[in-house]
Protein backbone atom coordinates (compact mmCIF):
# COMPACT_ATOMS: atom_id res chain seq x y z
CA UNK A 1 0.00 0.00 0.00
CA UNK A 2 3.28 2.48 0.83
CA UNK A 3 4.11 1.86 -3.02
CA UNK A 4 0.58 3.22 -3.80
CA UNK A 5 0.56 5.93 -2.09
CA UNK A 6 3.92 7.47 -2.99
CA UNK A 7 2.63 7.54 -6.64
CA UNK A 8 1.82 10.81 -7.85
CA UNK A 9 -2.22 11.82 -7.22
CA UNK A 10 -3.21 11.53 -11.10
CA UNK A 11 -1.24 8.14 -11.30
CA UNK A 12 -3.62 6.81 -8.07
CA UNK A 13 -6.93 8.19 -9.69
CA UNK A 14 -5.86 6.64 -12.98
CA UNK A 15 -5.46 3.07 -11.30
CA UNK A 16 -8.45 3.82 -9.02
CA UNK A 17 -10.95 5.03 -11.96
CA UNK A 18 -9.71 1.83 -13.75
CA UNK A 19 -10.67 -0.25 -10.80
CA UNK A 20 -13.79 1.31 -9.67
CA UNK A 21 -15.22 0.82 -13.31
CA UNK A 22 -14.01 -2.91 -14.03
CA UNK A 23 -15.49 -3.88 -10.49
CA UNK A 24 -18.81 -1.65 -11.28
CA UNK A 25 -18.85 -3.37 -14.72
CA UNK A 26 -18.04 -6.89 -14.25
CA UNK A 27 -18.90 -7.24 -10.67
CA UNK A 28 -15.84 -8.86 -7.71
CA UNK A 29 -15.71 -12.07 -9.62
CA UNK A 30 -15.65 -11.40 -12.90
CA UNK A 31 -12.87 -8.98 -12.89
CA UNK A 32 -9.83 -9.59 -13.11
CA UNK A 33 -6.80 -7.59 -12.51
CA UNK A 34 -5.09 -8.36 -15.79
CA UNK A 35 -8.33 -6.30 -16.75
CA UNK A 36 -8.00 -2.84 -14.33
CA UNK A 37 -4.27 -2.90 -14.82
CA UNK A 38 -4.99 -2.81 -19.08
CA UNK A 39 -7.13 0.08 -18.02
CA UNK A 40 -4.52 1.89 -15.74
CA UNK A 41 -1.46 1.17 -18.42
CA UNK A 42 0.52 -0.48 -15.69
CA UNK A 43 1.36 -3.71 -15.37
CA UNK A 44 -0.58 -6.86 -13.83
CA UNK A 45 2.35 -7.07 -11.44
CA UNK A 46 2.16 -3.41 -10.24
CA UNK A 47 -1.56 -4.36 -9.38
CA UNK A 48 -0.45 -6.71 -6.76
CA UNK A 49 2.66 -4.74 -5.36
CA UNK A 50 0.20 -1.57 -4.77
CA UNK A 51 -3.16 -3.45 -2.86
CA UNK A 52 -1.21 -7.19 -2.25
CA UNK A 53 -4.83 -9.13 -3.39
CA UNK A 54 -7.88 -8.07 -5.49
CA UNK A 55 -10.04 -8.72 -2.16
CA UNK A 56 -7.40 -5.77 -0.76
CA UNK A 57 -8.20 -4.06 -3.86
CA UNK A 58 -11.71 -4.22 -3.76
CA UNK A 59 -11.91 -3.24 -0.03
CA UNK A 60 -9.78 -0.24 -0.25
CA UNK A 61 -11.88 0.99 -2.76
CA UNK A 62 -14.92 0.72 -0.46
CA UNK A 63 -13.25 2.45 2.43
CA UNK A 64 -12.19 5.24 -0.32
CA UNK A 65 -15.64 5.51 -1.19
CA UNK A 66 -16.91 5.72 1.98
CA UNK A 67 -14.55 8.54 3.02
CA UNK A 68 -15.57 10.29 -0.31
CA UNK A 69 -19.24 10.36 0.29
CA UNK A 70 -19.04 11.04 3.80
CA UNK A 71 -17.27 14.00 2.79
CA UNK A 72 -19.64 15.28 0.54
CA UNK A 73 -22.48 16.34 3.49
CA UNK A 74 -22.89 19.47 4.68
CA UNK A 75 -23.88 18.30 8.75
CA UNK A 76 -24.08 21.88 9.47
CA UNK A 77 -26.65 22.95 6.65
CA UNK A 78 -28.62 19.53 7.34
CA UNK A 79 -28.93 20.09 11.26
CA UNK A 80 -30.70 23.35 10.32
CA UNK A 81 -33.28 21.98 8.31
CA UNK A 82 -36.45 20.80 10.60
CA UNK A 83 -38.33 19.17 8.67
CA UNK A 84 -37.51 15.38 7.67
CA UNK A 85 -38.00 15.46 4.24
CA UNK A 86 -36.53 18.85 3.87
CA UNK A 87 -33.43 16.99 4.89
CA UNK A 88 -33.23 13.90 3.01
CA UNK A 89 -33.48 16.26 -0.29
CA UNK A 90 -31.08 18.19 0.88
CA UNK A 91 -28.92 15.07 1.36
CA UNK A 92 -29.44 14.14 -1.56
CA UNK A 93 -28.83 16.81 -3.38
CA UNK A 94 -25.19 16.81 -1.79
CA UNK A 95 -24.65 13.41 -2.73
CA UNK A 96 -25.19 13.82 -6.01
CA UNK A 97 -24.17 16.97 -6.77
CA UNK A 98 -20.91 15.78 -5.40
CA UNK A 99 -20.81 12.28 -7.57
CA UNK A 100 -21.36 14.10 -10.57
CA UNK A 101 -18.11 14.19 -11.90
CA UNK A 102 -17.19 10.92 -10.38
CA UNK A 103 -19.36 8.31 -12.36
CA UNK A 104 -17.10 5.21 -11.77
CA UNK A 105 -17.57 5.61 -8.20
CA UNK A 106 -21.57 6.01 -8.31
CA UNK A 107 -21.22 2.81 -11.47
CA UNK A 108 -18.60 1.00 -8.37
CA UNK A 109 -21.35 1.85 -5.10
CA UNK A 110 -24.26 0.43 -7.14
CA UNK A 111 -22.71 -2.82 -8.41
CA UNK A 112 -21.91 -3.53 -4.68
CA UNK A 113 -24.97 -2.82 -3.23
CA UNK A 114 -25.89 -5.87 -5.53
CA UNK A 115 -22.72 -7.80 -4.76
CA UNK A 116 -22.86 -11.37 -3.65
CA UNK A 117 -19.10 -12.66 -3.72
CA UNK A 118 -18.57 -14.85 -0.74
CA UNK A 119 -15.57 -13.23 -0.77
CA UNK A 120 -16.69 -9.99 0.44
CA UNK A 121 -20.29 -10.23 1.96
CA UNK A 122 -18.96 -9.89 5.60
CA UNK A 123 -17.03 -6.80 4.63
CA UNK A 124 -19.92 -5.29 2.82
CA UNK A 125 -21.86 -6.36 5.56
CA UNK A 126 -19.71 -4.51 8.11
CA UNK A 127 -19.77 -1.38 5.62
CA UNK A 128 -23.35 -1.19 4.96
CA UNK A 129 -24.37 -1.25 8.55
CA UNK A 130 -21.28 1.46 9.25
CA UNK A 131 -22.89 3.52 6.77
CA UNK A 132 -26.40 2.88 7.76
CA UNK A 133 -25.51 4.44 10.92
CA UNK A 134 -24.02 7.39 9.42
CA UNK A 135 -27.08 8.11 7.30
CA UNK A 136 -29.10 7.78 10.57
CA UNK A 137 -27.28 10.02 12.84
CA UNK A 138 -27.24 12.41 9.44
CA UNK A 139 -30.74 13.10 8.80
CA UNK A 140 -33.23 11.55 11.09
CA UNK A 141 -34.25 12.95 14.35
CA UNK A 142 -36.66 11.65 17.61
CA UNK A 143 -39.53 14.62 16.64
CA UNK A 144 -39.65 13.70 13.21
CA UNK A 145 -42.11 11.13 14.18
CA UNK A 146 -44.23 13.83 15.44
CA UNK A 147 -45.43 14.86 12.01
CA UNK A 148 -47.10 11.69 10.89
CA UNK A 149 -50.20 11.24 11.15
CA UNK A 150 -48.76 7.50 12.19
CA UNK A 151 -46.09 8.12 14.01
CA UNK A 152 -44.98 4.59 13.31
CA UNK A 153 -44.86 5.08 9.47
CA UNK A 154 -41.82 7.47 10.33
CA UNK A 155 -39.04 4.44 9.76
CA UNK A 156 -41.21 2.41 7.15
CA UNK A 157 -41.44 6.05 4.91
CA UNK A 158 -37.41 6.55 5.38
CA UNK A 159 -36.59 3.20 4.23
CA UNK A 160 -38.95 3.34 1.44
CA UNK A 161 -36.99 6.92 0.18
CA UNK A 162 -33.45 4.96 0.75
CA UNK A 163 -34.86 2.08 -1.26
CA UNK A 164 -36.11 4.55 -3.90
CA UNK A 165 -32.83 6.84 -4.07
CA UNK A 166 -30.49 3.20 -4.61
CA UNK A 167 -33.15 2.46 -7.22
CA UNK A 168 -32.57 5.54 -8.97
CA UNK A 169 -28.93 4.66 -9.35
CA UNK A 170 -29.06 1.05 -9.82
CA UNK A 171 -31.22 2.32 -13.52
CA UNK A 172 -28.26 4.24 -14.30
CA UNK A 173 -25.85 1.51 -13.96
CA UNK A 174 -23.75 1.13 -16.59
CA UNK A 175 -25.06 4.28 -19.01
CA UNK A 176 -23.27 6.36 -20.66
CA UNK A 177 -24.67 9.61 -18.47
CA UNK A 178 -26.66 10.15 -15.49
CA UNK A 179 -29.05 12.85 -15.61
CA UNK A 180 -29.04 14.18 -12.08
CA UNK A 181 -30.80 16.81 -12.56
CA UNK A 182 -33.96 14.70 -14.15
CA UNK A 183 -33.22 12.20 -10.94
CA UNK A 184 -33.89 14.82 -8.57
CA UNK A 185 -36.80 16.36 -9.68
CA UNK A 186 -38.54 13.21 -9.93
CA UNK A 187 -37.44 12.56 -6.75
CA UNK A 188 -38.77 15.71 -5.29
CA UNK A 189 -42.46 14.92 -6.72
CA UNK A 190 -42.14 11.53 -4.80
CA UNK A 191 -41.39 13.06 -1.74
CA UNK A 192 -44.41 15.83 -1.90
CA UNK A 193 -46.58 12.72 -2.60
CA UNK A 194 -45.51 10.92 0.42
CA UNK A 195 -45.46 13.79 2.51
CA UNK A 196 -48.87 14.71 1.59
CA UNK A 197 -50.01 10.74 2.24
CA UNK A 198 -48.59 10.37 5.20
CA UNK A 199 -47.95 14.04 7.48
CA UNK A 200 -50.38 15.31 9.74
CA UNK A 201 -52.74 18.41 7.76
CA UNK A 202 -51.24 21.26 10.15
CA UNK A 203 -47.46 20.39 9.05
CA UNK A 204 -48.85 20.57 4.94
CA UNK A 205 -49.07 24.43 5.42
Amino acid sequence: MNKFLALTEEKRLTILNAAFQCFGKFGYEKASINDIAVAAHISKASVFQYFGSKKQLYIYLLEYCKKIIEGLFDKEALDSETDLFDRILASSRMKMEGLQNQPFILQFITSAWEENSPEVTDTLAILTEETGRFRNDLVLREEDALKFKDPEDAQPVFQMLLLMAEGYAAGYRGAAAFDFQAVMEDFEKNIAILRKNFYKEEYLK
